[in-house]
């Protein structure tokens, strides 16, 4: 079976070779092998990731960048697309977040960090573990310290899960996952995984949806969206005003506007 050419290396490569890229000026005859994606994103250069995913037209997310430097033992791009898979909201370069909640690699340890986290972590653990937390607090902002107890236990969660699977542990991995994603749940946070999708509800539940969490506009436009006050007003209100002499010569010449 025929295969492609990789554009960076000149070589032919299996369809098993290539990355799933999204750049459109690449025609059918040609592609990235997965070989060289890893070696042109290095791991330890920011820049040279951000410009494979941008060749790729693959989205860049800063935090998801930390997470794949400091959870994989042979970070790479495509242990990165592995871990930008999930989220349907990012599809592609032109949704990159390269400052995700102000993402930092590291920090300096104070004494707040280790009690809201524990001692015994590194500054590039800590400053992990508070960008995750600034992302929860992002999609769905704590208003107690209880809610931001119960993110830190979220968060430590997490970090659970990806020791287990970095060491393989098959059976830590089917527990602390069904935890992971029950606590998610739980926080509603697992809306962010699918995008906020709702394509699988009724109707009805996504108008409950809407009155339940999107905001309330700003806008006056809204006020009267079937036009009732302005009917009442042109032929009840305006009329009697009229009738007692005291309508305006703009409120009269109203009544004869389409």
């Amino acid at each position: 079976m025929a295969g492609k050419i990789c554009v960076i290396c000149g070589k032919e490569k299996r369809s098993n070779q290539l990355l799933r890229h999204k750049n459109l000026l690449l025609d059918t005859s040609f592609s990235i092998c997965r070989d060289c994606a890893n070696m042109v994103a290095d791991f330890s250069n920011e820049d040279s990731v951000i410009e494979m995913a941008q060749f790729a037209n693959i989205p860049f997310v800063k935090n998801l960048y930390i997470d794949v430097k400091r959870t994989s033992k042979n970070p790479n791009f495509g242990e990165y697309l592995k871990k930008i898979a999930p989220y349907k909201n990012f599809k592609t370069f032109s949704d990159s977040v390269f400052t995700t909640d102000h993402a930092e690699e590291t920090v300096s340890i104070t004494p707040e960090l280790e009690s809201r986290w524990g001692k015994g972590y590194n500054e590039e653990e800590y400053a992990y573990f508070e960008n995750v937390l600034q992302g929860l607090i992002a999609i769905k902002p704590a208003t107690t310290a209880f809610e931001i107890q119960r993110y830190v236990a979220n968060v430590k969660l997490k970090d659970a899960l990806d020791k287990a699977f970095m060491d393989g542990d098959s059976k830590a991995i089917t527990a602390l996952r069904k935890a992971y994603s029950e606590d998610s749940k739980d926080l509603g946070f697992d809306a962010v995984l699918s995008g906020n999708d709702d394509s699988g509800k009724t109707l009805g539940q996504r108008i409950q949806g809407w009155e339940l969490s999107e905001p309330v506009p700003d806008s006056d436009k809204y006020e009267d969206a079937a036009g009732l006050k302005k009917y009442i007003e042109k032929w009840f209100v305006i009329p009697m005003k009229r009738t007692f002499g005291v309508a305006s010569e703009k409120e009269v010449e109203s009544l004869y506007e389409d």
